[in-house]
């Protein structure tokens, strides 16, 4: 399939280098949707080339992530504050990157049918195909379909992965009725090796990563996922519509206008998920509980979410608003595990939402209580605020308190390997975060403070303990882009304090730079980049990986880091069409392979990659 590809991207390149120079302009809006529709900023940068060499799932959440750099396989944030939010089904927690799912569907209005295709191969068999296409049937319904393939056969033994991510998506915002609707299947297929069986082997570098052993030889796992959501919203009050011409009067824009102050929105969602893991006996694990010759052990979970909300819309004509969402919302779960047990379980909530718009300000507040049932007393309360002092400075400032009853993963489970029962008691964490920022010197300043208590671990043997000590773990980090004439360099740094590692293992400090030279070429019909690139972070006791319970777990054999991973890139844009290519960890070439970043899962050598994006209109 690359061969393929690469003389698609030859042919590509000469048509884009030969047709008529175009702007960036955009012929469409994208928005997501929770309470409220947000504006959507994942496009709002795609047609330059600043990251587009970042080519990895795991590098849109953080520079430094701890895991192989491979599609499907589990990874893990170097600060606690990139951390992403538990996902509500615990095995999903460390892939998030790699799937879709519902707050991340993303909603158009394209006056014109909208189409991006891109592709990113490399070594040992890497493929990452993104498409998406989004058309307006009506100026008020839209259509959008999302689908993403990865592939790899990995650079270790038993490491190869398959990962497919799709949703179709709907939107129906005629006059007061506005309908939004998604379809979304998540399916990720990977071999588990365990890591690798001898380190000391490895780092001598007398033999090839590919040649090393690893601790599991036919171990797999599979996790999968099919849901829906419908979200409809009847607005009270008088609505306008209002055609809008443009340039020559061949080009219109429908502006749509409610003149009112009430609305009743419902929400209900719906998933199954299914985690299944096999594998044959081996001395990596210590106990065989069901069938010491084979493991077939697997997991269902069912979630049926079902939300009511009120709406009071406050707006003046200069774009000031204030909005209030108030109701219920009923969760009702249930999980199978190996038919050995059924739970079932229903609560409700009272939520509210509160979104200020005023100015410079712009502030965000929303509130979630259990009133009663299986999760009774949960609290989330969290508070965001961004507030801008002239059109360059400004701030962004979070808090947030979360009282939440522990996953039933943690409190039950049984496979063939693994089996316990907790009474754990609720979950607290206090999180908050200031960020300072002047965009004209391409400058953030911040902070971010999280505390923990109740808190769960999985101790060395993989088993989940409560720590009912507070865990104070600040983070404070400084990002700078300079600017000198066609040379660029973007560097973050960030020092991690965390009061008890004991039970919490993550670097001191984590750091990320890119040097790059960047110059538009025949008359700004191109614009080329080359560069350099590096992550680092400290010495620490990495966490090790679970391949039969898909957790993270603590470890006190190996201490590992200051491991300098460069990379090398180059990178064109020709209109709407980029490609870049890089050559990652080529200092593994010289320099003692110590790259690891998890126990016994070390990142990958030295690879080629090389991607496209082309975008398309009509």
């Amino acid at each position: 399939m690359q061969k393929i590809v690469i003389v698609i991207v030859l042919m590509l390149t000469s048509i884009a280098a030969l047709a008529q120079h175009e702007g960036i302009r955009r012929y469409f809006s994208s928005y997501t949707l929770h309470n409220d529709t947000t504006s959507d900023q994942s496009f709002y940068n795609d047609t330059t080339i600043d990251d587009f060499y970042k080519f990895m799932p795991q590098q849109k959440v953080s520079d430094n992530t701890l895991g192989l750099m491979n599609p499907g396989s589990p990874y893990l944030p170097a600060l606690l504050s990139d951390w992403e939010d538990t996902h509500e089904f615990f095995f999903l927690n460390n892939y998030q990157a790699f799937i879709k799912s519902h707050n991340d569907v993303i909603y158009f209005d394209a006056q014109k049918p909208f189409t991006r295709f891109d592709f990113t191969g490399g070594n040992k068999g890497l493929e990452l195909v993104k498409f998406i296409h989004s058309q307006n049937f009506s100026p008020y319904f839209n259509l959008t379909f999302n689908y993403d393939i990865s592939n790899s056969d990995g650079f270790y033994l038993n490491s190869a992965s398959k990962v497919n991510a799709l949703y179709l998506a709907g939107a129906f915002t005629k006059k007061k009725y506005q309908n939004h609707f998604n379809f979304i299947f998540n399916k990720i297929n990977s071999n588990e090796n365990g890591g690798i069986a001898d380190y000391d082997k490895f780092e001598s570098g007398n033999i090839r990563a590919v040649d090393n052993n690893v601790q599991l030889s036919k171990a797999s796992s599979s996790i999968s996922q099919l849901g829906g959501q419908y979200n409809h919203e009847f607005r009270f009050g008088q609505y306008t519509i209002d055609t809008i011409y443009r340039d020559d009067k061949n080009d219109t824009i429908i502006n749509k206008s409610l003149h009112g102050k009430f609305s009743i929105v419902h929400d209900v969602t719906f998933d199954r998920y299914v985690r299944k893991y096999q594998d044959i006996f081996s001395s990596f694990y210590t106990n065989y509980y069901n069938d010491s010759s084979k493991t077939l052990d697997s997991v269902t979970y069912y979630q049926f979410n079902n939300k009511l909300l009120f709406c009071f819309n406050l707006q003046d004509s200069t774009g000031n608003s204030l909005k209030l969402y108030a109701g219920l919302k009923n969760k009702l779960y249930k999980f199978d595990i190996d038919s050995t047990r059924k739970t079932l379980c229903n609560s409700t909530y009272i939520t509210g939402e509160l979104i200020f718009k005023h100015k410079s300000t712009d502030l965000n507040a929303e509130v979630n209580y259990c009133l009663f049932g299986s999760d009774a007393f949960d609290i989330e309360a969290v508070g965001k605020l961004k507030q801008m002092f002239n059109e360059n400075i400004g701030i962004k400032a979070t808090l947030g308190y979360y009282l939440y009853t522990p996953s039933l993963f943690d409190t039950y489970y049984i496979s063939n390997n693994f089996k316990w029962e907790n009474n754990f008691s609720k979950n607290g964490w206090a999180t908050a975060h200031i960020d300072f920022f002047h965009d004209k010197y391409y400058l953030e300043i911040g902070a971010n403070l999280n505390l923990l208590h109740n808190y769960i671990i999985y101790d060395q043997q993989a088993m989940p303990q409560q720590i009912n000590s507070a865990n104070l773990i600040v983070d404070a980090y400084a990002s700078k882009t300079f600017n000198f004439w066609k040379f660029h360099w973007q560097t973050k740094i960030a020092y991690q304090y965390i009061s008890d590692k004991q039970y919490v293992r993550l670097p001191d400090l984590v750091g990320y730079t890119s040097l790059y030279f960047m110059s538009g070429m025949f008359k700004n019909a191109l614009t080329l980049q080359i560069g350099i690139d590096a992550k680092i972070n400290s010495k620490f006791y990495g966490y090790a990986y679970m391949p039969s319970t898909s957790v993270f777990y603590l470890q006190d054999e190996h201490k590992f880091g200051y491991y300098p991973n460069l990379g090398v890139f180059v990178g064109t844009k020709i209109k709407r069409f980029r490609i870049f290519a890089k050559l990652s960890n080529f200092n593994s070439t010289f320099m003692k392979p110590t790259y690891f970043s998890l126990h016994r899962l070390p990142e990958n050598p030295l690879a080629f990659n090389f991607g496209i994006s082309w975008e398309f209109y009509d």
